[in-house]
């Protein structure tokens, strides 16, 4: 059985002092990780206890133009931003970052109960509501990054149509959030972004949600596991998330890239630093939901 990919986990604390010292994003960089999530601190119950945290979001974006080959997970927190502010986010960062970066979903282990400013029911009192509401943000920014393909945009001088839009679909969402869309930015040139949950679905009261993302992470009998600094690396993982969260604090970001470069030369997978994320992962990208057009279709101008 080969050795599982290597991918890290990084606190808000870690991703300030990554974006700090250019020699530590040059070292990172450098490794042959499979991806590196921005803001895992948001999925450990740490978040609103004096720790800082980051907008994942800026920070991939930032780092995206210092590097060229690290690929990121930004953690998506739909309690603070609309899922189709999220999705702009995420579509954007795709463009920008050449297909490199991709939005994690999940729950922190404590302080489930929440106002949520975009849903009718407003308070959520147990862990299983909060969940459904994660999932269905991600589910719609899936469905939004899909809305308006890529291929639309033609640019034919010709005709004088600059995209067909009677390709762009309305998403026409009716569940916790109502979403009629589409997005106003179309889908990254390497495909969708990779979506992913941090935690057990089935634990969480959500396992469908395995079927609308492309990655599980983090679960015990799940094929991607979180471990900490130190820790032994699972021979049967088809990938290890080295996480810098650890009790009462962090870990140094140069001792986290050490500890990933000693199992990088003790065997485990590196993976291909010039894909993007999706190639990296060989995920494959699933077939487009029909919905109803946005938009009439274009017509070339009278006058051409």
């Amino acid at each position: 059985m080969a050795a599982p990919f290597l991918a890290l986990g990084l606190t808000g604390r870690a991703v300030l002092q990554l974006l700090d010292d250019s020699t530590l994003v040059a070292e990172w960089d450098a490794l042959p990780l499979a991806f590196t999530i921005l803001g895992v601190d948001r999925f450990d119950g740490r978040v609103g206890r004096a720790q800082p945290t980051i907008d994942s979001s800026a920070a991939a974006a930032v780092l995206a133009a210092r590097t060229t080959s690290a690929r990121t997970l930004v953690a998506a927190a739909p309690r603070r931003d609309h899922p189709y502010n999220l999705a702009r986010r995420v579509a954007s960062l795709g463009h920008l970052s050449a297909g490199r970066t991709g939005a994690v979903f999940g729950l922190p282990d404590s302080d489930v109960a929440i106002i949520d400013p975009w849903v009718a029911s407003g308070t959520v009192a147990d862990r299983s509501a909060a969940a459904h509401h994660v999932a269905s943000a991600a589910r719609a920014v899936r469905a939004l990054e899909r809305s308006w393909p890529l291929e639309s945009v033609v640019g034919e001088r010709d005709s004088g149509i600059f995209v067909r839009s009677g390709q762009i679909d309305h998403v026409d969402i009716d569940e916790t959030y109502r979403i009629a869309g589409p997005l106003t930015v179309p889908e990254p040139p390497h495909g969708p972004s990779v979506l992913a949950w941090y935690g057990d679905p089935a634990a969480d009261g959500v396992p469908d949600v395995a079927d609308d993302v492309d990655l599980v992470i983090g679960s015990a009998g799940q094929p991607i596991v979180a471990i900490g600094l130190g820790d032994e690396v699972p021979t049967d993982a088809t990938g290890t998330v080295l996480s810098a969260a650890v009790d009462g604090g962090d870990v140094d970001v140069a001792d986290l890239l050490h500890a990933a470069r000693q199992l990088l030369a003790d065997g485990v997978t590196a993976t291909d630093s010039t894909l993007p994320l999706r190639d990296a992962l060989t995920l494959a990208i699933a077939p487009r939901v029909p919905r109803r057009a946005a938009f009439p279709v274009p017509q070339p101008h009278p006058w051409l």
